[in-house]
């Protein structure tokens, strides 16, 4: 697959831009003669959808120029700041500067526009996410491959179809001739002997099981390829779809660039999966998402993220997250069909009931310093029924965080009852079940959600489905390990 490095951008990230600000909370401290209250600031950079990105440089209190990019309808430039107040535990009060169309209070509802890099000579299918080991050992593989074509794409391979190769140039599965991807669908290949996430959550009423199975695992750091045959005499370049390997794959066939670092082999819950954000799975680089769907510059290096559910340090990169496969039954990301406003529009969106802070302490739940909730009102554009609604986390700040960094922890949450002002604004206020969303298991995230993982609506049923033009009232919630600038984005994804 051939495809040059510079990409076209053709409109914003398609994501859900909850908020990235920063939280400097400090506890009050009691003594025999008085008590100190301290006042935290709170330093707000709001980047509503739009078309195109404008860089802006905001100059905090502080006197420190902080890069960041921030957007809105007509190119306006928005800035809020404010602070938080321990004793009122989430007032933020806030202010807002700029011109055009957009306001601090971000009520206007935003369009999520998906943001697809047109690259000459794409393929119809490119290695989206794999590991080659997992907790069961060495045989705890998967590899999940992705349709990046713009269509729905029939499969018609030499042979009996498309091949996923190793690089010993054995075949360790093959998408059938006539099997049918849908666009920014999935197709899952799995190795049977020990693959240990086959009940992640896919589509209604199914798992994660693989769509191909095999028996033999693919050595540690090996690379791996996808060809447009089965014959295993064609596995060359001018066959070969996408290809995946480290740096000490010595077959450049089965790897893009040099490759991705090599891994020490601990057998935990990792993946590395292609980023869908554009910041390489940074946790400390603020501003816009520049793309949203699985990146390819044929780069393994600069393309594929690693993740694991403890942090761990391996060797490619250090993060919280979660492996995620897809197959044929999953969701699909639909951000252009969806629209998103706040909870209560007559409310800036930095005020309860839009965001709320808990300063209740909880280590258990992965919330030393308590937790931020994100309450939006998501619209279904699709043009029909939704019956499965989940979101991905595709860009955050978590663990490791460095000093004055946040560190995010997604949590399952639980339905609540909030009291909202909407239009007329002023008219009078009414009650509203805010759903809450569930932290999709397994595999295990004893430390909080991460980077690529999953987030269910899990009132959006076939029997119960969100009808097209229907509204629905949700929530994520954030445990906070360590307070800071923070981000938090994600993709939804939805099945009809």
């Amino acid at each position: 697959m051939v495809r040059p490095a510079r990409m076209l951008i053709i409109g914003l990230s398609a994501l859900l831009v909850l908020s990235a600000m920063q939280i400097d909370v400090s506890a009050k401290k009691k003594s025999s003669k008085r008590k100190i209250r301290r006042t935290p600031r709170v330093q707000v950079f709001v980047m509503p959808m739009v078309r195109q990105s404008v860089p802006v440089t905001v100059t905090p209190a502080a006197n420190r120029s902080v890069p960041v990019i921030i957007s809105s309808p007509g190119l306006s430039a928005m800035r809020e700041e404010g602070s938080v107040n321990n004793a009122t535990a989430a007032q933020v009060s806030s202010g807002s500067t700029g011109s055009g169309t957009g306001d601090g209070d971000e009520n206007t509802k935003r369009n999520w526009k998906t943001v697809t890099p047109r690259i000459a000579g794409v393929g119809p299918l490119i290695i989206s996410e794999f590991r080659v080991r997992g907790p069961n050992g060495a045989n705890d593989e998967f590899i999940e491959l992705y349709n990046n074509s713009g269509a729905d794409h029939t499969v018609a391979g030499g042979g009996m179809g498309y091949a996923v190769a190793a690089s010993n140039g054995v075949a360790r599965c093959i998408v059938p001739n006539g099997t049918v991807i849908p666009n920014r669908g999935h197709y899952l290949c799995v190795n049977s002997v020990g693959y240990s996430l086959a009940s992640y959550p896919a589509g209604n009423g199914t798992t994660a099981t693989g769509d191909a199975t095999y028996t033999t695992n693919i050595p540690d750091n090996a690379g791996i390829a996808i060809f447009n045959t089965s014959v295993a005499a064609n596995f060359n370049l001018a066959n070969r779809l996408d290809a995946v390997g480290s740096t000490s794959e010595v077959n450049t066939l089965y790897k893009e660039g040099t490759g991705y670092p090599a891994l020490t082999p601990f057998s935990i819950d990792y993946s590395f999966y292609r980023d869908t954000c554009g910041k390489s799975g940074s946790i400390t680089t603020l501003g816009v998402c520049t793309i949203s769907v699985p990146k390819d510059t044929n780069n393994n290096a600069a393309d594929f993220i690693f993740v694991d559910t403890n942090g761990t340090s391996a060797g490619a990169g250090q993060r919280l997250g979660a492996p995620g496969p897809e197959n044929l039954s999953s969701p699909i990301q639909r951000n252009a069909s969806f629209v998103v406003d706040l909870l209560d529009p007559c409310v800036s969106k930095n005020n309860p009931p839009n965001r709320t802070r808990d300063f209740t302490s909880d280590p258990a739940n992965n919330s030393t310093f308590g937790t931020l909730d994100l309450r939006r009102t998501v619209t279904n554009n699709t043009g029909g029924n939704v019956t499965r609604l989940r979101w991905r986390v595709i860009d955050l700040t978590t663990f490791p965080a460095p000093s004055g960094i946040a560190d995010l922890r997604p949590r399952t949450s639980t339905a609540v009852v909030v009291t909202v002002d909407r239009a007329p604004c002023g008219s009078g206020t009414s009650n509203v079940t805010v759903q809450g969303t569930t932290l999709e298991q397994p595999p295990s995230q004893p430390n909080g959600g991460g980077f690529n993982s999953s987030m269910s609506s899990g009132t959006v049923t076939l029997a119960t489905p969100l009808a097209n033009g229907a509204s629905l009232d949700l929530r994520f919630l954030l445990g906070i390990q360590q307070t800071g600038t923070f981000k938090f984005y994600v993709n939804v994804e939805a099945l009809p």
